[in-house]
């Protein structure tokens, strides 16, 4: 049995609570937040309405002998401390992402993690989807042909975060899906706009290049009309579309094949048409339980992280670089690795 804490109380961590109080190997010790409310919420959410601990003091869950692992679920900029001082303590450690704001730190965590002994897992929850895992198994297979580009949209209507800008709160999602699919890029630009009043970019957009030629663009915005979760994946023989808010069938695959689009004559317009689709059956599973599953495996029998902290360390050093060309209007970042 894993004995668990959890570490702030927002949207993820009532999430958390409920997915630890459905598991049979696993149980909530403890949970940490300064507000009452947000612990009344957590209470409300949580499957076993069990008598947790409650402080607003982490060290407290630091020093505790019957827990086991920690949830970090906090402001991203509070990640790095707390990650730390857990490891430091002989805690397991599953953090929401980013796992840090700079690669540095990253791989300072993932020594600490190694030195200790310890299992990091960072929540990119997305490559715990199973339509996700879907699209892997096709692009690994050749099934789309080679890929040529990778289109993602992520926007809301809000939440507005204070802490991080729209870029560190939402790009993580498709880079770590497109880490995923494609292994990590070879360079980054960025261009953003600050909309609504404050010092953060509301919108960016990505561009991005892979070692394959391939390229894709990323749209991240707080101020989209609906919310919305889209990859477009576009091979030479077939597209692939995710589409997170699109219910149980959320992947489709078009037999658009980019030879089919060449002129068949110079000075004619191919004609335009709509290609006929198909949904895989895909089980559907909750991505956050499957990814708090795969953290209990390996506390428990020492498995390796899928989403470890160098996976992590990949996905910021995307951030990172971005960041950087925002600062500088545009300007391509060649990032210090290459793409797998």
């Amino acid at each position: 049995m894993l004995r668990c804490a959890i570490l702030g109380l927002g949207y993820w961590g009532r999430n958390y609570v409920r997915v630890v109080g459905e598991r049979r190997d696993a149980v909530l010790v403890a949970v940490c937040d300064p507000s009452e409310d947000a612990v009344e919420a957590a209470r409300a959410a949580s499957a076993d309405h069990a008598p947790w601990r409650v402080t607003c003091d982490p060290r407290e869950v630091f020093a505790a002998d019957d827990i086991d692992a920690v949830v970090v679920a906090t402001p991203a900029t509070s990640h790095f401390d707390l990650v730390h001082e857990a490891l430091d303590a002989g805690k397991h450690v599953l953090s929401e992402k980013p796992l840090a704001m700079s690669t540095d730190a990253c791989r300072h965590l993932v020594d600490t993690a190694v030195r200790a002994g310890k299992t990091l897992l960072v929540g990119h929850t997305f490559v715990y989807n199973p339509a996700v895992r879907a699209a892997k198994k096709l692009v690994a297979a050749g099934d789309l042909g080679d890929i040529l580009h990778l289109h993602a949209v992520w926007s809301a209507s809000g939440p507005v975060r204070h802490d991080v800008n729209a870029l560190w709160d939402l790009a993580p999602h498709p880079i770590s899906i497109m880490t995923y699919l494609v292994g990590r890029p070879t360079a980054v630009s960025a261009t953003g706009q600050r909309i609504l009043p404050g010092d953060l970019e509301d919108l960016a957009t990505l561009h991005l290049r892979f070692g394959n030629r391939a390229t894709a663009d990323i749209h991240v915005s707080w101020l989209g009309p609906r919310k919305t979760r889209m990859l477009t994946i576009t091979g030479a023989r077939r597209v692939a579309i995710f589409d997170d808010m699109a219910g149980p069938d959320k992947l489709r695959v078009y037999d658009t094949a980019a030879e089919d689009l060449l002129l068949a004559e110079p000075g004619r317009i191919s004609e335009v048409f709509e290609a006929p689709a198909h949904v895989p059956v895909i089980p559907t599973s909750e991505p956050l339980a499957a990814q708090f599953a795969h953290f209990v495996e390996c506390c428990r029998f020492g498995v390796t992280p899928q989403g470890d902290g160098l996976t992590a360390d990949d996905v910021v050093g995307v951030l990172e670089a971005a960041h950087a060309s925002l600062a500088e209007n545009g300007a391509p970042i060649v990032l210090e690795r290459a793409s797998a």
